[in-house]
């Protein structure tokens, strides 16, 4: 008997510890440009913007797997899913009270931040969209994740306004330097992802798991992979060409070689070679994680 057995009913697999860690790296970004910049920092609204930005995943997960629940009238999952088995398990009605208690979490940090005066419209607009994407991503009818459009939506998530967050609570408006430095982060997050779902596509494919790699099909999915971490690489010397300091630029580039070998993997499979995928998602996973690592570091120490 496993421990899961031993102690019922998991509701923190939803969690997914490693995406906050993500959720964390990228909102530091955001407050290191303001530190950059010689900007006044906010200890109490740094923290309030970081709980939000680990609540609007929550949200999502917990929302997701209480519309996914085999006794919801909206669960798409197979008998054979081993996501259905995980759910069946769960009672539906406590996902729903644990969701709504994160939602009412996120409503009670931004009144906190209301009654501190730390909201300009910037902000307002930033959370609103953070939100929506949470909340629409796992909420019918829509169920953007559902539909092909959950890793996109993810990306902007966690790489552009969780950072996008973690400034606007310390600064009035946002910068063009912020734009510049999560671009190619968002990328490499979405060719991440493809990552991750190129192992699983036949098990999606023949369970009608409407992912991104399954609405491009894989071969497509394989070479928008590719642009996608080039295309990254691209941004950060043209964004140096319009202005980013050096200083934040040649730290960009130094996950370059960590990149092309992520590139050289996806473009074996493609000519037949049989994938490594253990190695080609460690690959993927350190050039986002590596990059968004040394943009926090060399906002913080310069």
């Amino acid at each position: 008997m496993d421990s899961e057995s031993k102690n019922g009913p998991s509701y923190w697999r939803f969690i997914q510890p490693q995406l906050l860690i993500w959720v964390l790296l990228t909102y530091s970004i955001g407050v290191g440009l303001v530190h950059h910049q010689g900007g006044a920092l906010d200890w109490v609204n740094i923290l309030l913007g970081s709980v939000l930005g680990i609540l609007f995943i929550l949200m999502r997960n917990y929302l997701s797997a209480f519309y996914d629940h085999p006794s919801s009238p909206t669960c798409g999952l197979r008998r054979d899913d081993p996501r259905y088995a995980e759910l069946k398990g769960l009672d539906r009605q406590t996902l729903l009270v644990i969701a709504l208690t994160v939602i009412t979490a996120i409503a009670l940090d931004i009144i906190i931040l209301m009654v501190r005066h730390s909201l300009t419209l910037s902000a307002v607009v930033i959370l609103l969209v953070a939100f929506l994407i949470g909340f629409l991503s796992a909420v019918p009818p829509l169920q953007l994740e559902k539909k092909g459009y959950g890793e996109v939506l993810e990306a902007i998530l966690i790489a552009n306004l969780v950072p996008a967050i973690g400034y606007v609570l310390n600064e009035p408006s946002l910068h063009v330097l912020l734009i510049m430095l999560t671009l190619p982060l968002t990328l490499l997050y979405l060719a991440l992802r493809i990552v991750l779902e190129l192992e699983t596509y036949a098990f999606d494919r023949t369970h009608n798991v409407q992912s991104l790699v399954i609405r491009l099909d894989w071969q497509k999915a394989m070479v928008g992979h590719n642009y996608l971490v080039l295309l990254a690489f691209v941004f950060i010397g043209l964004f140096a060409l319009l202005g980013q300091p050096w200083s934040l630029t040649w730290p960009m580039f130094l996950p370059l070689l960590i990149g092309i070998y992520q590139i050289i993997q996806v473009q074996s499979i493609i000519t037949g070679a049989p994938p490594r995928w253990k190695l080609l998602k460690l690959t993927a996973t350190s050039t986002f994680v590596v990059m968004a690592y040394l943009v926090t570091f060399t906002l913080w120490i310069s």
